[in-house]
């Protein structure tokens, strides 16, 4: 049997509670590495004002969890340090003196075989790793300059030129935490080739999957509809918004015309008001709240990078996933084995008459994905490929 590994990941927020794509990931790889045996110490900051004891708790049983207690950065005081320094702002807004500090004393006081910093904004905290000698390796669950120049697409011209500044400020911060770390980490081959490209040869990069299990129990309680259609949005993120605000406004009548039972779900904390067949909750304590039972999930788009988790999670708990074809690119999947296509309300609407009226295709999509679980997010095969990742350093 191989030496277990003692691993320091470093992230930019505690992975519990799992409500976001990020956290999931957090948390899966967590309970990947420490089911394989290695030995998992996690630093992540919490809000000093929330106090952190439930959250340590939750994690308590998962790894060693080192909670940083800070106050987050205010956005006036962050943006002057990004124009002083030409730093991106949001790399700034998670630069912490608390939390790199916590990390320098761990590597000072103990012997880690290496540091995982989660995503570009916590590279920075994770720095102590190359003065104490330890490999660092930086796992980038997306491409953040390509999040920002996406962005930038849905603002009005004075917030799209800043918008545009900052992707490429993060560019340039994503070919530097590259080129300083001794390995990278990405989610998918949609973002391994143009990291590849901007950093040239030389700096390993890797494409390793998220870790996730196969079977999950949905949620008990049953939503209004026929279908029921889930989609999930955050009001923070405008893309995510301004979609979803879209999808209900404008698709969902199309939808309706065809489907006049189907009711879509919101989930998140978007509020467009009062529309027909359409129903606004909150962002759920619990992500497994937005899947329930006989529910069916719907990606209308998607940004160009990362990996949508809401849609492994759908899998695992049962729900059939309606999706736009760059949400087929970055899960990787083939379309009518693991998901239905459905650019456009046109296209929506179809797909879901065809789940109405096709239990067996239903069954057949929740069944190819659960299969794409099993072959290519297994928590024991990622553990696995992790360490090698690990030892080869």
């Amino acid at each position: 049997m191989a030496e277990r590994l003692s691993i320091l990941i470093v992230a930019t927020k505690s992975p519990w509670p799992p409500v976001d794509g990020g956290r999931v990931v957090v948390l899966n790889t967590v309970d990947a590495l420490a089911a394989a045996g290695h030995l998992v110490t996690l630093v992540a900051p919490v809000d000093a004002a929330a106090g952190s004891a439930a959250v340590q708790a939750a994690l308590g049983g998962r790894c060693r969890a080192e909670l940083v207690p800070v106050r987050a950065r205010a956005v006036p005081a962050a943006a002057l340090s990004s124009v002083l320094r030409g730093r991106p702002l949001t790399v700034e807004r998670h630069r912490l003196w608390e939390v790199e500090e916590r990390v320098r004393r761990l590597l000072a006081a103990e012997s880690f075989d290496v540091v995982q910093a989660e995503q570009v904004q916590a590279v920075a905290q994770a720095a102590p790793a190359g003065r104490a000698g330890v490999p660092l390796v930086y796992r980038a669950h997306n491409v953040e300059s390509a999040l920002w120049t996406y962005a930038a697409a849905f603002a009005r011209p004075l917030a799209a030129m800043l918008l545009r500044l900052e992707a490429r400020r993060l560019a340039a911060a994503e070919r530097a935490a590259v080129r300083r770390a001794d390995a990278t980490i990405v989610l998918t081959e949609l973002d391994a080739a143009p990291m590849r490209r901007a950093v040239g040869p030389g700096p390993r990069i890797e494409r390793l999957p998220v870790p996730h299990a196969a079977r999950l129990p949905a949620a008990d309680a049953a939503l209004a509809g026929r279908p029921a259609v889930v989609t999930l949005a955050s009001p923070s993120w405008m893309p995510s918004r301004e979609t979803a605000l879209q999808v209900a406004a404008q698709w969902w009548p199309v939808v309706r015309r065809r489907l006049p039972g189907a009711i879509l779900h919101c989930f998140g904390g978007v509020d467009g008001g009062p529309l027909e067949g359409v129903e606004w909750h909150g962002a759920p304590a619990d992500s497994a709240a937005a899947f329930p039972r006989d529910a069916v999930l719907a990606i209308p788009a998607r940004h160009p990078t990362g990996v949508p988790v809401k849609a492994l999670e759908a899998w695992a708990r049962g729900l059939p996933v309606v999706a736009s074809s760059e949400t087929v690119a970055a899960l990787e999947a083939t379309a009518g084995r693991e998901l239905v296509v459905t650019d456009g309300p046109e296209a929506l609407a179809e797909g879901l008459e065809r789940l109405v009226g096709d239990p067996a295709l239903r069954a057949r999509l929740v069944e190819g994905g659960r299969a794409r679980l099993r072959s290519h997010h297994d928590q024991a095969i990622v553990a696995g490929r992790l360490a090698e990742l690990y030892r080869s350093l």
